[in-house]
């Protein structure tokens, strides 16, 4: 079992077999560190290739949430322009009517008729 070194006992042994285990060890901790960081930055590209997905489907969300939005706003304003309407509507329609009452008392009045069917039951 040679392997270029030759062999020695006692404290040469020791501190060979010493430093070759710390250069050993030192090895290890330097490639886990190359693979920690490696690690690191695949997790920092995903991670930021993700929120870029997020972010695109946030804003397709918000576009699409807006343009809902302002669809509803349109309706909502189309149905209080048409309620307007029809409240103007029935407020002429009570005019004439009021109107018409007001000219046919007035034609009772003048030829001094009685209503045949009163409104009131009291009379």
């Amino acid at each position: 079992m040679e392997s270029g070194i030759p062999i020695q006992r006692g404290d040469e042994q020791f501190k060979i077999i010493k430093a070759w285990k710390e250069l050993k060890i030192t090895n290890v901790n330097n490639k886990t560190q190359k693979r920690l960081l490696d690690i690191t930055g695949w997790e920092k590209k995903k991670t930021t290739e993700i929120e870029s997905q997020l972010a695109r489907i946030q804003r397709k969300m918000d576009s699409k949430k807006m343009a809902k939005s302002e669809k509803l706003q349109t309706k909502k304003a189309a149905v209080h322009a048409k309620a307007q309407e029809k409240k103007a509507n029935v407020q002429t329609r009570r005019a004439q009517e009021i109107l018409e009452a007001e000219e046919e008392a007035a034609r009772f009045q003048a030829t001094g008729q009685i209503p045949k069917k009163p409104s009131l039951s009291c009379f």
